[in-house]
């Protein structure tokens, strides 16, 4: 094999590889999994969500678990993804939706859909690539407020907080 083919071969490599880390987020994120989502970000990564986090990978995935834990329902979703590979450095932008339903203190329940971006930075250290960093820019953010009533009339759900690793897909995926 010459110099070019192992490099296009090293870079599809790497961008299944960082694609794979990049459905990893949302798995970990709506079966509340944190060891799964630790797992994404090297030890040094940092998020800014902005307006609404900026601080350590570690930092965020707890502050997701604080926020979604309560939630009643959440999934989210991976739509377009572009991956750049520089050698041992990438970047990739990644669009993705998030379906919500939080409580609302006087009962109601907010059905929200949120359509983000998210501009990554990552890195491969001993043949592992990791999250080195994370942009979050929010680009629409819908909220229809409902009675519990309504929910519970025309909707059918999983709690988010029941999910976890009992999930069958577990061990489906364990194979």
């Amino acid at each position: 094999m010459d110099g070019m083919q192992e490099n296009s071969l090293n870079d599809l490599v790497a961008k299944s590889e960082i694609m794979r880390l990049i459905h990893l987020y949302p798995r970990g994120l709506d079966r509340l999994d944190r060891t799964l989502l630790l797992t994404i970000g090297h030890s040094e990564a940092t998020v800014e969500f902005t307006g609404m986090f900026n601080g350590s990978w570690a930092q965020f995935v707890d502050w997701l678990m604080g926020a979604h834990s309560t939630m009643l329902y959440n999934r989210h979703t991976i739509g377009n993804v572009l991956i750049e590979v520089n050698g041992l450095r990438a970047v990739s932008e990644t669009t993705a939706t998030a379906h919500l339903l939080v409580s609302r203190p006087e009962g109601d329940v907010e059905e929200r859909t949120v359509h983000s971006r998210y501009l990554d930075s990552w890195r491969c250290d001993e043949g592992r690539w990791s999250l080195a960093s994370r942009l979050t820019l929010r680009d629409l953010r819908t909220v229809k407020i409902i009675s519990a009533a309504e929910l519970a009339q025309t909707t059918q759900y999983v709690h988010a907080a029941d999910v976890g690793r009992g999930d069958p897909s577990y061990a489906h995926l364990a194979g």
